[in-house]
C-alpha cells in the first residue's frame, strides 16, 4: 500500500523535531520491533536493558551480534518458555484437525527454538519474568554497578508513563534511550518535560511513527518510538530534521496500512 497520510507537526509540539545524526542505522527487523541507533552507542555500553519482550527480540539478536561482550537482561512478565511451548502443542492441534497450515506450526516451532537458544543457552543473556512498574525499575536499576554504562529500550504498552522519571533521576547510567510511546495525546507535557530533562547530556535523533496506531486529537501520531542518543554517541550535523521518515533506514511498521509522512516547519 502507498496511501500516506500527511501530519504536518503542530507549533506546540516542535520539541519532538530530532536533529540530524549521520551515524544512524537500524537495527533489528526492518519493519516492527526494529530502532534506529549509532554504533557508537552500542559499542560503549557494557550491558544492554531491555524492558518489554513480547514474541520479537530481532533488535537484541542483532546488538549481541555488534557488542557479543555486554550482559543482555530483558524483562517481561507476559511470555516464558511455556508460553512458547503451549503455542506449539496448539499449533500441532490445529494442523492435525486440519485447521492450520504446516508453514504457522513450523514458525511457532522455530520461535520456540530461537527463544531457547538465546535466552536459555547463553549465560550472557537472560530473561527475567518480572512486571515492569516503578518499584521493580528502581531495583532492576539499583542491581547494576553505579558506574555502569547501559543501553535501555522501553516497549512496555503505556508503562512507559510510570517510570520516566526514574530514567530522568538515573540518566547518567545510559548511553542512549529507546523509547516507544502509547497514547501521547494524553500526555503531552510529560513527554515535554522527559526529553527537556535530558537535553544537557542527550540529543532527540530519531522518532518513528508507528502506523499500527492513528493520529491522536492533537492531530499527531499516538504511537511512536523515539531514539535518545547521549551526545558524545551521536555525529550532529547542526541541522534538524525537516520530514520523517527517513528513507535510508525507516520502514512502515504495518505494510498493509498508510504510513505517516511527518513534516516540521522551518
Amino acid at each position: 500500500m502507498t496511501n500516506k497520510i500527511l501530519v504536518p507537526c503542530p507549533t506546540d509540539l516542535e520539541f519532538l523535531q530530532p536533529v540530524v545524526v549521520s551515524n544512524l542505522r537500524r537495527f533489528g527487523n526492518a519493519a516492527d520491533g526494529g530502532y534506529a541507533l549509532s554504533s557508537t552507542a552500542l559499542l560503549s555500553s557494557d550491558f544492554f536493558l531491555s524492558l518489554g519482550l513480547g514474541e520479537e527480540w530481532s533488535f537484541e539478536s542483532k546488538i549481541s551480534r555488534v557488542n557479543p561482550r555486554a550482559r543482555i537482561d530483558i524483562y517481561d512478565d507476559t511470555v516464558h518458555l511455556t508460553f512458547f511451548a503451549t503455542k506449539v502443542l496448539k499449533g500441532l492441534v490445529k494442523f492435525l484437525l486440519l485447521l492450520d497450515s504446516s508453514a504457522n506450526l513450523k514458525a511457532r516451532l522455530k520461535r520456540l527454538i530461537d527463544y531457547i537458544q538465546f535466552w536459555h543457552l547463553v549465560p550472557t543473556h537472560k530473561h527475567h519474568r518480572v512486571h515492569i512498574s516503578a518499584k521493580s525499575f528502581e531495583e532492576i536499576l539499583a542491581s547494576y554497578p553505579k558506574q555502569s554504562r547501559i543501553g535501555l529500550k522501553v516497549d512496555i504498552e503505556e508503562s512507559e508513563w510510570e517510570i520516566l522519571k526514574l530514567i530522568t533521576k538515573n540518566q547518567t547510567l545510559f548511553e542512549y534511550i529507546l523509547v516507544e510511546i502509547h497514547d501521547f495525546d494524553h500526555h503531552v507535557n510529560e513527554l515535554r518535560e522527559f526529553i527537556g530533562s535530558l537535553n544537557d547530556d542527550f540529543v532527540l535523533a530519531h522518532l518513528h511513527a508507528n502506523n499500527f496506531g492513528a493520529l491522536g486529537v492533537n492531530g499527531f501520531p499516538n504511537v511512536f518510538e523515539l531514539t535518545l542518543l547521549r551526545t558524545s554517541n551521536a555525529l550532529t550535523m547542526g541541522m534538524k530534521r525537516k520530514q520523517l521518515p527517513v528513507q535510508e533506514f525507516d520502514t512502515p511498521n504495518a505494510k498493509n496500512r498508510p504510513d505517516f509522512i511527518i513534516n516540521f516547519p522551518g
